[in-house]
C-alpha cells in the first residue's frame, strides 16, 4: 500500500528556514522565467551573476560535476518553458534545447558549465526576441513557422493561402499588417539568410545551396541574393573567407 503524506506531515519535518529558502528560490525562478519570456538578456545575466549560479550548483551528490550537469538539465527545461511562455513555437525551441542537452553531457568542469549557462540564457532570450509570435494572429504564427520549417516547400502565397483555407489577398494584407513587410519579401529574406549561412560554413556548390533554399533557377537566385546582400553568392563567399 502506497503511504500518503499530508502537506502538514511534510512541513513538520522541514525547518521554517528551509521552507523560506525554498519559497525564495521558486520566487526567483519565476522572476527569471518572466525575464526570459520577455527576451531580457541583461536581467537574466544579472540574476545569474548575483546568485553566483547557486541555484544551479546546489549539492545533491558528492560528484560536483554530476551536480552541475543535473542542474543544467533542469535549467535547460526551465529556459525552454520560459521561451514557450514567450510565444516561441516549439519548432524553434526544440532545436536549441536538443543542442544544449548534448553540450551539457559533454561538460568537463564546473567553470565550463557556468559559461554554458550564460550561453543558454543568451540563446533562449535571442530566440524570444527573433521568434516570439505574441503580436501575430494564429494564422500568421502558423505561416511564419511553416516558412522557417521548410524553405524548399511551395511557399507561394497562393499555395499557402489554399492550405490555410483563406483568401490569398486577405492573407497578403494580414501578413503585411502584422509582420510589417510583404510576404514575398519575408520569404526571400529568409532564403537569402540561410544561403548566406551555407556559403560561409560549407563548401556546397552555389547551385546546390540555391536548391536547399527553395530556388531552382540559379540566375534568379543570384539576382535575389545580390539584392539583399549587395554581392553575388560567389563574391559573398570569397569576401567571407
Amino acid at each position: 500500500m502506497v503511504e500518503k503524506y499530508r502537506i502538514n506531515d511534510y512541513s513538520e519535518r522541514v525547518s521554517e528556514e528551509s521552507l523560506k529558502n525554498l519559497e525564495q528560490r521558486y520566487e526567483k525562478e519565476n522572476i527569471f522565467i518572466k525575464a526570459v519570456s520577455q527576451g531580457n538578456i541583461k536581467k537574466c545575466e544579472e540574476m545569474l551573476a548575483a546568485s553566483n549560479h547557486a541555484f544551479l550548483t546546489e549539492k545533491r551528490t558528492e560528484d560536483s560535476l554530476r551536480n552541475l550537469k543535473n542542474y543544467t538539465i533542469i535549467f535547460n527545461t526551465l529556459l525552454r518553458k520560459a521561451a514557450e511562455f514567450g510565444k516561441v513555437h516549439p519548432y524553434y525551441i526544440d532545436k536549441i534545447s536538443s543542442d544544449f542537452a548534448v553540450k551539457t553531457e559533454k561538460l568537463s568542469s564546473v567553470e565550463e558549465g557556468k559559461k554554458l549557462h550564460y550561453n543558454m540564457i543568451y540563446s533562449y532570450c535571442r530566440l524570444v526576441q527573433f521568434h516570439s509570435s505574441k503580436a501575430y494572429s494564429p494564422i500568421i504564427q502558423k505561416l511564419t513557422t511553416r516558412i522557417d520549417a521548410d524553405l524548399t516547400a511551395d511557399l507561394s502565397l497562393r499555395a499557402q493561402a489554399e492550405d490555410l483555407g483563406v483568401n490569398a489577398s486577405y492573407l497578403s494584407s494580414l501578413f503585411k499588417k502584422e509582420v510589417g513587410t510583404t510576404y514575398s519579401d519575408y520569404v526571400n529574406k529568409k532564403r537569402v539568410e540561410y544561403a548566406a549561412r551555407l556559403l560561409k560554413t560549407t563548401s556546397f556548390q552555389v547551385q546546390s545551396i540555391a536548391q536547399q533554399c527553395g530556388i531552382l533557377d540559379l540566375n534568379y537566385f543570384s539576382k535575389v541574393f545580390k539584392k539583399y546582400m549587395g554581392l553575388t553568392p560567389l563574391k559573398y563567399r570569397e569576401f567571407n573567407r
